[in-house]
């Protein structure tokens, strides 16, 4: 199957909620670019409408999807037909910049988006941001059902470019390999939602 083949096939999982229809479906993708060799992703996004609603929110969750396809590596997304197209594609631009900076930050969190309060591997998702704050994408804990903390490398690889793991607990022992043999720092946070999780980490992150 090729890249194309299997970007498609994650963005069919990507529905507009007011139509209940994939954005493939919908033709709402579209003028695909695709270098496969450097893993370099370049297409197009509408929404349904110009004044759509959600049209940031679903641009975004077209991004994490393309983005999350193993063998992609950079995602170039502009959007047309959009009210609120070049405040929307400048910000595409600084993330872009960002990423290539390759410091995520990882915060754990249930279904319902608040932070986990149990141990950081039993968490539903990690949700990605750059190190500014910038929404990346959610990933889905695959771990989540592996209980085998002493597969740290699996996690670390399931993290990929995360630089720093915010999480309300976790043991030392992981704490400690996860920092000295992968690079990930751990900030333990107080606070319930992402947003204050991050700006207390932003406003430590020097202690």
């Amino acid at each position: 199957m090729s890249l194309k083949e299997d970007i498609l096939n994650a963005l069919k999982k990507v529905e507009d909620p007011e139509v209940k229809t994939d954005v493939v479906s919908l033709k709402l993708v579209y003028d695909f670019d695709i270098d496969e060799k450097n893993g370099i992703v370049k297409f197009k996004f509408m929404p349904t409408v110009p004044n759509c609603p959600i049209g940031i929110q679903l641009a975004m969750m077209v991004r994490g999807a393309v983005k999350e396809v193993p063998g992609v590596k950079k995602v170039k997304l502009r959007v047309e037909n959009f009210i609120y197209k070049d405040q929307l594609n400048t910000y595409l631009e600084e993330i872009e910049k960002e990423e290539e900076e390759n410091e995520y930050i990882a915060i754990t969190v249930d279904k319902s988006g608040v932070l986990w309060d149990d141990y950081f591997d039993k968490a539903d998702y990690f949700m990605i941001y750059t190190k500014y704050g910038n929404f990346i994408s959610a990933r889905e804990n695959t771990l989540a059902k592996e209980s085998n903390i002493d597969n740290i490398a699996k996690i670390a690889s399931f993290l990929s470019d995360v630089k720093v793991l915010i999480c309300k607990k976790i043991d030392e022992e992981t704490k400690e390999k996860l920092k000295s043999h992968y690079g990930i720092k751990v900030f333990i946070t107080t606070k319930a939602s992402q947003k204050d999780a991050l700006a207390e980490y932003f406003s430590n992150k020097n202690v």
